[in-house]
């Protein structure tokens, strides 16, 4: 089937040790606190957990809000909300002793010091969106597509026993209509995803960006057209609907991640 609504990909929260601190204040005239993030791939969601932990480690007395408005207004998606519980609230994205090294592009901050204010909301969206031009085709949920892994015995007799341990969730859907037409276009920004997707780094999938913005899913790539390990993709050229400058990804199946 076809969603009649248009799809969203949000990935690129990789911490590096080039973007694992952030300097910020708790106090007006108080001292410069080193929020330091522990390394490795994240999902947006992951990702703003670990800002929130580092945050608290950091100050130790108050508490930090960090929310991701996915709803689209204005053209703009998913842009990040953080606040603090304290009287005073300063980012130093600028004049921190470690600013060279933030995470503030991936927050969709500028190099700016944030002050006067105990809530700031992104200039734009956190993380890398993909935001497909057409609605996905050949989508079918993770209620449709499920998997156990376990193992399964017939006995002499006919009597079947089986032992489950964990129940995979998949979903998959299909882009057609990619355009190819000078610099920044859709085909370059889908190539752009499954290079990074390929690499099975984790990103977060919203099937229905206007109707349902809210419902999303933590995932990997699980397969592509030629490539059942998901270790690849083919953009193939719709030559075949004389569509030169347009292409196709083929079915994707993407692994929903198991919430720990």
């Amino acid at each position: 089937m076809a969603l009649n609504d248009k799809a969203l990909f949000l990935y690129g929260f990789d911490v590096t040790p080039y973007n694992r601190y952030i300097n910020f204040k708790n106090q007006s005239l108080g001292p410069e606190l080193l929020a330091t993030l522990n390394l490795g791939n994240y999902t947006a969601t992951e990702f703003i957990a670990e800002v929130k932990r580092a945050l608290e480690a950091a100050d130790g007395v108050y508490t930090y809000t960090i929310t991701i408005d996915r709803t689209v207004a204005s053209g703009q998606s998913n842009l990040l909300h953080i606040s603090s519980s304290a009287p005073f609230f300063s980012l130093l994205f600028l004049t921190g002793s470690s600013a060279a090294n933030s995470p503030a592009s991936i927050m969709g901050f500028q190099n700016l010091d944030y002050t006067g204010a105990t809530a700031y909301v992104s200039y734009k969206n956190c993380g890398v969106i993909l935001f497909p031009d057409f609605p996905t085709y050949d989508y079918l949920g993770p209620g449709e597509m499920v998997e156990n892994d376990g193992s399964r015995n017939v006995s002499a007799y006919g009597v079947k026993e089986t032992l489950v341990f964990a129940q995979f969730y998949f979903f998959q859907g299909q882009w057609q209509y990619i355009t190819n037409f000078n610099g920044n276009t859709q085909k370059t920004q889908f190539e752009a995803f499954l290079q990074y997707a390929t690499k099975q780094r984790k990103f977060e999938f919203t099937p229905s960006v206007y109707e349902d913005p809210t419902t999303f899913y933590q995932c990997t790539l699980e397969s592509a057209a030629g490539y059942s390990s998901g270790m690849g993709y083919v953009l193939k050229q719709m030559r075949g609907q004389g569509l030169y400058r347009f292409y196709d990804t083929g079915v994707l199946k993407f692994r929903v991640n198991p919430i720990l």
